[in-house]
């Protein structure tokens, strides 16, 4: 499906507003519309003689009238001489885009006026970098504030309208800081600095240990933006990518290495933000919608199996997600988050699906399964799986129990002769993936009676 690039990004903002609005200490009016960021807020406490305090918001624009705040921001405090400006030092902005400097003092030492105070926010921090096509980091500059008086010093700082695609790609709302801040808070892990280069070549694509290239129109697209970053995510736990072709697609086979590498790129959008949706964007204006909660076996357009990238990205959504699946099948009933998931990726470097299935295996169950608890997680965790059409049980086990006996055979039994389509379908049956339910499905599971599998 076609979608309008403002359709998500707007969401994202108003989830993001909302939350900001009900759970901080600050008021909506935060999110200031251009009219009314002339008033600067002022009680930041009491002076301190000869001393200035500098502080601040810094803000970029979503679009023409609304603007965001900066998170995470490297903010640079500098006095002008004659001679040229003097490094003052520096802070973070926070959260809510809000900086605090000083207090230091105020004395100018020419005829020691108040300092001529210049502020500096920068597309930069240990979390993501941006930088423009010949390597200079995003930056925006105030005006020269001459002979600043003892006590705070507020303002506002915008950045320029034509910047704020960098912003964008910077943000915590829809770029780097966002992914990063996810991980450190979900996690725990704090990742090393992500370095865009903005515009930069025609395609998206990350250069393992190196930097995430996107071309101009790719800033307006979140989940892309994402993509890359656990790209970069996956070669700083890794130390490596796993080798995938140069081109593939989301719904047809590649190959075993591409279909994990990009298959988790296209999962950690959907981690981030929580929603089965996953958006590619094709120009400034349009991108492609793919709800992963929906492909089954078979699906209209897709292949089937872990060699698709489309098909990986899906099973581990349903690792994570919350939103078991519906009648009549009702394979996906894991409901597991982020943490197991996150485990394998940063202890065990995988290089297809079927490996990062293997460690999972070997990391969270006992062998054999010592109590039912076990049992229930390891199938449920496979059938999650089986909802994409990757199918990891062993031979004849239809009811994924791990030990195959005349609950297999009579499970496909009385299913005999049913083809897909009808009422009484259940890919589970078809053990050959032939679209029909018959007597080779049944000689399967009559085959391997008595065979015990730990997958």
């Amino acid at each position: 499906m076609t979608v309008d690039r403002f359709r998500e990004p707007m969401t994202s903002i108003i989830l993001v507003v909302l939350f900001m609005c009900l759970f901080s200490n600050f008021p909506s009016s935060r999110y200031f519309i251009l009219s009314n960021i002339d008033n600067p807020l002022t009680a930041i406490g009491p002076a301190q003689a000869g001393t200035i305090t500098v502080t601040g918001y810094c803000w970029y624009h979503f679009n023409t009238t609304l603007l965001l705040p900066i998170t995470s921001a490297r903010v640079e405090i500098y006095d002008e001489e004659t001679t040229g400006t003097v490094f003052l030092g520096w802070n973070y902005t926070d959260y809510n885009g809000y900086f605090t400097f000083g207090p230091i003092s105020n004395n100018d030492e020419l005829g020691e006026d108040g300092l001529d105070i210049i502020v500096i926010v920068n597309a930069r921090s240990s979390a993501a970098r941006v930088i423009t096509p010949t390597g200079g980091v995003y930056s925006a500059q105030s005006q020269t504030f001459w002979n600043c008086s003892d006590g705070p010093f507020f303002r506002n700082f915008v950045t320029p309208y034509d910047q704020r695609g960098a912003w964008w790609i910077f943000s915590y709302h829809f770029g780097l800081t966002r992914g990063w801040y996810y991980l450190l808070s979900t996690v725990g892990y704090n990742a090393s600095t992500a370095t865009c280069r903005w515009p930069y070549e025609t395609g998206p694509h990350y250069h393992p240990g190196g930097e995430i290239h996107l071309p101009d129109w790719a800033c307006w697209w979140s989940d892309t933006i994402l993509h890359e970053y656990g790209h970069h995510v996956m070669y700083r736990l890794y130390g490596y990518i796993p080798p995938s072709i140069e081109e593939h697609y989301m719904e047809t086979k590649s190959n075993s290495t591409t279909a994990w590498t990009e298959g988790w790129a296209h999962f950690f959008p959907l981690a981030v933000y929580n929603k089965p949706t996953r958006i590619v964007g094709i120009n400034a204006t349009h991108g492609v919608e793919y709800n992963l909660e929906a492909p089954h076996w078979c699906s209209p357009g897709w292949d089937d199996g872990d060699e698709v990238e489309g098909r990986v990205a899906g099973a581990l959504w349903d690792i994570f997600d919350s939103q078991n699946d519906s009648a009549p099948w009702y394979y996906d009933r894991l409901s597991d988050g982020f943490q197991r998931i996150w485990n394998i990726m940063h202890t065990t470097p995988c290089n297809t699906f079927r490996a990062f299935w293997q460690a999972w295996n070997a990391t969270f169950y006992a062998h054999p399964k010592q109590n039912v608890s076990q049992l229930q997680d390891w199938n449920r965790t496979l059938t999650a799986i089986f909802q994409n059409s990757i199918d990891y049980r062993g031979p004849g086990d239809v009811n994924v129990d791990g030990i195959v006996d005349i609950e297999d055979i009579y499970y496909a039994a009385i299913r005999f002769g049913v083809e897909k389509g009808q009422p009484t379908w259940d890919y589970l049956a078809d053990l050959n993936h032939d679209d029909i339910i018959d007597i080779a499905d049944v000689y399967i599971a009559s085959l391997n009676q008595g065979k015990t599998y730990d997958c």
